[in-house]
């Protein structure tokens, strides 16, 4: 007769159906967890570049409507482009042109008002100190005479901000995501400097207050890059005097504003 008491026996059925069961219920928990954690990292990479797109947009729209009708000889300056023909090429003393191609700045690049929002022109005089264009492109040294306008305007074309600057041959990106964008002008009524009305494009042209201008509000709409939000939705956002609703999607969306003083017309 065998001795049975120091044998082992293998795993039932069962007890290997039980392990098996609560093995897969571990993988389903750790894949969950990767799942969960990879989209949380997904999400907050685009709300990073969703931020960044609006920091950039407002800094580099800010830094050259600060600009605007700087001139270290030739004071009272109207600091914008108010229609396309404003834009014009001089010739520099070494022979060549101011303006690379007069061509980028079209009407709608200037003041112009679409459904992605309005545009923006500023114009100064480049001098030794001041001779970059809105996309760094930079005045011929012999252009750099207090004579020369630096031409320089924002827009928006398949949700990116651009610019077109005078030194340039094609417009340059800013930012992506921008949906749309919105200007205020602070206008000074009185002659103290100090803004006693905001008003947009279309009425300050038509009361030929540009000369007025001490002061810009600026708004955004910036989305994230790539749809990520669980459901789409439909929101209504306001940018200054505008309404915009947004399209039904899963793009998140912030708006960014800042308001620039316009120390060059004081």
């Amino acid at each position: 007769m065998k001795n049975t008491k120091n044998c082992q026996s293998g795993l039932s059925l069962i007890e290997l159906l039980i392990a098996m069961l609560i093995g897969v219920f571990l993988l389903a928990g750790i894949a969950n967890s990767y799942i969960s954690s990879k989209k949380t990292s997904v999400d907050r990479d685009q709300i990073s570049l969703l931020e960044d797109n609006g920091r950039i947009a407002l800094e580099s729209i800010s830094k050259i409507i600060q600009h605007a009708g700087y001139s270290s000889q030739n004071p009272n300056i109207i600091p914008f482009i108010t229609k396309a023909s404003d834009v014009a090429s001089g010739v520099c003393p070494d022979g060549s042109q101011s303006v690379a191609n007069a061509g980028l700045f079209t009407a709608n690049q200037v003041v112009g008002d679409n459904a992605a929002g309005d545009s923006i022109g500023v114009v100064f005089y480049g001098d030794s100190n001041l001779y970059k264009d809105c996309s760094g492109g930079k005045l011929p040294v012999s252009c750099r005479n207090a004579q020369t306008k630096v031409f320089n305007s924002f827009y928006i074309t398949g949700n990116t901000l651009k610019c077109a600057g005078s030194r340039q041959s094609g417009a340059s990106v800013i930012a992506d995501g921008v949906e749309n964008m919105q200007f205020l002008y602070g206008v000074d009524t009185n002659g103290d400097d100090l803004v006693d009305k905001y008003i947009n494009a279309t009425s300050l042209s038509a009361n030929k207050l540009w000369r007025n201008v001490v002061s810009i509000q600026v708004a955004l709409l910036v989305r994230t890059l790539k749809p990520f939000k669980s459901s789409s939705e439909s929101k209504t956002y306001t940018l200054l005097d505008q309404s915009v609703t947004s399209a039904n999607d899963k793009y998140e969306r912030q708006v960014f504003t800042t308001t620039v003083r316009l120390r060059n017309t004081l």
